[in-house]
């Protein structure tokens, strides 16, 4: 899967908010966390050791969101 696959698996929001919409596996460095249809991820909040809605913040905007 490429970088920027992720975006598939999550709706962003008006509000900022990213949104899981397809369950999936998130591997980092650190660790490796199941992420569920519905949950919802805001800047600062880290999984993985990952500020997951800031990374797809840079992808939406190198690749569209």
């Amino acid at each position: 899967m490429a970088k920027h696959d992720i975006l598939g698996f999550f709706e962003h929001r008006r509000d900022g908010a990213w949104v899981c919409v397809r369950p999936f596996t998130l591997t980092t460095k650190a660790a490796s966390v199941d992420i569920r249809q519905g949950m919802r991820f805001d800047y600062g909040k880290r999984v993985g050791g990952v500020d997951l809605a800031e990374y797809l913040e840079r992808l939406g905007s190198q690749f569209g969101s």
